[in-house]
């Protein structure tokens, strides 16, 4: 039986590493036999983390949970409890780290303490392959393709990674996020390629509203990653680039776990539009927002949810060098197999929807974070981080009685991030604006990627700050509620129902 899975193993690498036979591995009529496997796998990939890699088998021993356990018997790890306790060597299989083919990149999340990361090689070429198949399989035959890396450069993860990845399989130019490179790269290797731009949403819809260029000249690809899109978004930026698609991941895990496709972008519309057929496949009564939906291959992972709606993902792959088994990203979530999906759009008759469907792959739909934190251009921007601004300025936390997190769409389409202050009854601020640079300053100091956000947006989409007297505003109806509210997740007509009040500062030089 050992024989049988290192050929299996043997087999999937070796099919892995060409474009052309890559599609046999996700070729329709397979679902069951990927979702068995996949199972299957996951199970020997714990069984060798637990012989191979101390930190987790000092884990299972901390938890009480036998090295034997079953699988559904495991403990959820995370970043506290598993990654922050145990040094990068420990976690790596055999206890230490290869002396060879080793990227290390970076995020800092929400706490602005740095945490690296290292893939070994076959997990960037697994990341290389789910990327060709979410972006580079939108280009044109008769073109070559040319990427433009917009995401955010230096040692964050998805910016090294998208370069590691598509660099074999592409031309590709990282420029970061920067319009006029872009453009003038544009222009000078002319309209002969199909361009690939990868960043995030408000990025790209910035990008692609700048009339320096005449972009009906050029076959444009949107890639996205980092945080979700609306459909109107998506609309905007498809008056002017040919497709937009998006990949879900995290750098605690991999970049590119799952992948927009035709089918899951028509069946999202389709879900917005109806609401019986959202209450039928989602739970968007329940959180209150469109979910993002991707598809992913369940051979690479197995993704539960939790008791609480979070999403659990097992990376099966044994090759990685820092294995994670039942990792807990703390994204709402949950999965969808085709054998669920199909006979709903059946019953409601979206044959249109159907059509679109090429891959038997399950669905990921995912609602953002559990946490309640919200996402600004690819930053992570929990509530807590606004308290502890407050907390640490004097004035401001004998001033303020409550805090709020909105992010929302404006009437152009971006993605904005509001923070709205409410006064405690009867207090004032000596100089609000003062007070709101100083908000926004301390965010930046405590979380890197918020600094990075701000430094990288769009002109026009900087966070606010509005400072809002007691029971005003925003806060208006706070009274009547039991428990506060710390985040708001509104559309465009929310937005404007609510009046939000901005407060607008300069955060590029807070």
């Amino acid at each position: 039986m050992r024989i049988l899975w290192w050929f299996q193993e043997l087999l999937v690498d070796l099919l892995g590493r060409s474009p052309r036979t890559h599609a046999l591995l996700l070729a329709p009529g397979f679902e069951r036999l990927r979702w068995w496997l996949g199972r299957r796998r996951a199970q020997r990939t714990v069984a060798r983390t637990v012989r191979r890699v101390p930190a987790y088998r000092a884990f299972l021993a901390e938890q009480g949970v036998p090295a034997r356990a079953a699988f559904a018997d495991l403990p959820e790890a995370d970043k506290r409890s598993y990654i922050a306790r145990w040094s990068i060597p420990e976690r790596c299989v055999g206890g230490r780290l290869p002396r060879r083919g080793v990227v290390v990149d970076e995020s800092s999340g929400s706490t602005g303490t740095p945490t690296s990361w290292v893939r070994g090689p076959v997990e960037r070429r697994a990341s290389r392959e789910v990327l060709r198949v979410g972006f580079l399989r939108h280009a044109s035959p008769e073109r070559p393709v040319f990427v433009i890396n917009a995401f955010s450069l230096g040692a964050w993860a998805t910016g090294m990674n998208v370069t590691a990845a598509l660099t074999r399989v592409s031309t590709i130019k990282s420029t970061g996020p920067d319009r006029d490179k872009i453009i003038n790269t544009m222009r000078e290797f002319g309209p002969g390629y199909t361009y690939v731009i990868t960043s995030y949403p408000p990025f790209l819809k910035g990008l692609l509203s700048d009339d320096r260029l005449d972009w009906s000249a050029y076959d444009v690809v949107c890639a996205f990653g980092g945080e979700g899109i609306s459909e109107g978004m998506r609309d905007h930026i498809l008056r002017r680039a040919r497709k937009v698609v998006g990949a879900y991941g995290a750098s605690d895990l991999e970049i590119s776990i799952a992948v927009e496709t035709e089918f899951t972008i028509a069946l999202r519309r389709a879900i917005a539009a109806d609401p019986a057929l959202a209450t039928a496949l989602t739970r968007t009564d329940e959180y209150g927002v469109l979910p993002n939906i991707f598809q992913f291959n369940p051979y690479a992972y197995l993704i539960e949810e939790n008791e609480a709606g979070e999403l659990v993902v097992t990376i099966t792959r044994p090759q990685n060098v820092d294995p994670r088994i039942r990792y807990n990203i703390h994204d709402r979530g949950h999965v969808l197999r085709m054998r669920d999906v199909l006979p709903v759009l059946r019953r409601f008759g979206l044959t249109e929807v159907l059509d679109e469907r090429t891959l038997d792959l399950p669905l990921l739909l995912q609602y953002g974070r559990s946490d309640h934190s919200v996402d600004y251009n690819g930053a992570v921007v929990p509530p807590d981080g606004v308290r502890d601004a407050v907390a640490g300025d004097p004035e401001l936390l004998a001033a303020v009685e409550n805090h709020r997190v909105i992010s929302y769409e404006d009437r152009a389409g971006d993605r904005r991030l509001h923070l709205a202050l409410q006064l405690a009854d009867g207090r004032v601020l000596a100089d609000p604006d003062q007070a709101a640079h100083r908000l926004l300053a301390a965010m930046r100091r405590a979380n890197r990627d918020f600094d990075n956000a701000i430094a990288t947006c769009s002109p026009g989409t900087e966070p606010t700050v509005g400072v809002y007297p007691f029971r005003g505003g925003v806060f208006a109806g706070d009274g009547s509620k039991l428990k506060n509210e710390y985040v708001w997740i509104l559309d465009a007509a929310g937005a404007e129902a609510a009046g939000i009040d901005e407060q607008v500062v300069s955060p590029r030089a807070a």
